[in-house]
């Protein structure tokens, strides 16, 4: 019953007839063996984790993780890295829904939906020539520090470059007010992976206050990146929590 019809050119000579791959059909899906096995990992790391930390004992995967992976050294960081106080987004999801909306009118970017069945809606912009802007705002009650972070779409395939900036008005709104402080970082839409998927990109740093209070987030495209095939920018959603600074 797992035998898949082909056709008969799809058989090369010496080879046999076309099976479900029994683990994964390739290197990012795995099929319902292989999700199988995937939840048997995370549930044991987890079940392990928490034993751990009852007995007062650090992750025994601590160390064995990739260096590009963020571990919580204790469990206050993790409560305040965890705890979003805002979420703004493209799509309702839950029954609230904080809607990301942009300051002003946008230069180069249009909300849709691009894919075939038009239900993952996002703030594009495609100008290959770049120059595409958008703002948006986040207010939070002032005298803290926030880390912000834009999520966007990181494909392998199409996509573009663009600055992101933070500015910082602290306790008061813009009003023709310089910031108190900017951050920026260049963000880059194109990843190697073979998938198309939402990546959190954080903006601001936990040691240093780059937002306190009302912040405009406001983004850049670039023009496109030689021996690319496409300039596509799609920003998802605009965040921020506590920075975790000295929380032990």
């Amino acid at each position: 019953d797992r035998k898949l019809k082909c056709k008969a050119n799809d058989i090369q000579s010496g080879r046999k007839e076309c099976f479900v791959p029994y683990l994964a059909p390739d290197a990012v899906h795995p099929s319902a063996v292989g999700h199988g096995i995937v939840t048997d990992l995370l549930v044991h790391a987890l079940a392990l984790a928490q034993r751990n930390s009852c007995e007062g004992e650090g992750s025994s995967y601590q160390n064995e993780l990739p260096m590009t992976t963020f571990v919580a050294k204790t469990t206050k960081e993790l409560e305040v890295r965890g705890d979003f106080l805002v979420v703004n987004d493209v799509a309702r999801i839950f029954s609230r829904w904080d809607q990301l909306k942009p300051v002003g009118k946008p230069l180069g970017f249009k909300r849709y939906a691009d894919d075939s069945l038009e239900q993952r809606p996002g703030w594009i912009a495609t100008d290959p020539s770049g120059g595409s802007k958008i703002s948006f705002p986040i207010d939070l009650p002032p005298s803290e520090c926030y880390v912000v972070y834009v999520a966007i779409l990181k494909s392998y395939a199409g996509m573009g470059t663009m600055m992101v900036e933070v500015r910082d008005y602290g306790n008061k709104k813009k009003d023709g007010n310089p910031p108190k402080h900017s951050t920026q970082k260049k963000v880059d839409g194109l990843w190697q992976s073979p998938i198309s998927v939402w990546n959190d990109v954080q903006i601001t740093d936990d040691n240093i206050a780059g937002c306190t209070g009302y912040c405009e987030v406001d983004i850049t495209t670039d023009p496109t990146v030689r021996g690319r095939d496409g300039n596509k920018v799609k920003i998802l959603t605009v965040s921020a929590r506590r920075c975790s600074r000295g929380q032990n």
